[in-house]
């Protein structure tokens, strides 16, 4: 392999990462100016989504090329995930005294806050099931 495909396919993943933050950065604008209790981040992807699948319905073409510009960034991020976890495990290692005197209600809000969306994911699927035929 040549050394300019290399140059190439690390410009567009670049671009790529580009596009990310500039998305991440329509989402912080997003968060501040409509006062939305939702993460930056969040706000972002469902932002990028909307580009996308609008793309996809009116210019097919311009859809994959968005796509082969923000897959690789976003795949690399994805497969490096662990990374990012990284900050709450030591939180949870400088917190060990807390954790230790505040045992109980933290494990009742974690069994609790899992019973509950077990039990709404449940009802939800009940509720929008086809019925058996």
């Amino acid at each position: 392999m040549g050394v300019k495909p290399i140059i190439a396919r690390n410009l567009r993943t670049l671009a790529g990462f580009v596009v990310l933050l500039g998305f991440l950065a329509l989402g912080r604008i997003a968060q501040a100016q409509g006062h939305v209790p939702l993460p930056a981040a969040v706000l972002g992807l469902a932002l990028i989504a909307a580009v996308l699948v609008g793309l996809e319905l009116r210019v097919p073409a311009a859809a994959q090329q968005a796509s082969l510009v923000v897959v690789p960034p976003s795949r690399l991020l994805i497969s490096h995930l662990g990374l990012l976890f990284i900050p709450a495990g030591v939180g949870i290692m400088t917190q060990s005294e807390l954790l230790r005197s505040q045992w109980l209600p933290i494990v009742a809000a974690l069994l609790g806050s899992t019973w509950v969306g077990i039990a709404v994911t449940g009802w939800v699927m009940q509720r929008l099931a086809p019925p058996p035929s």
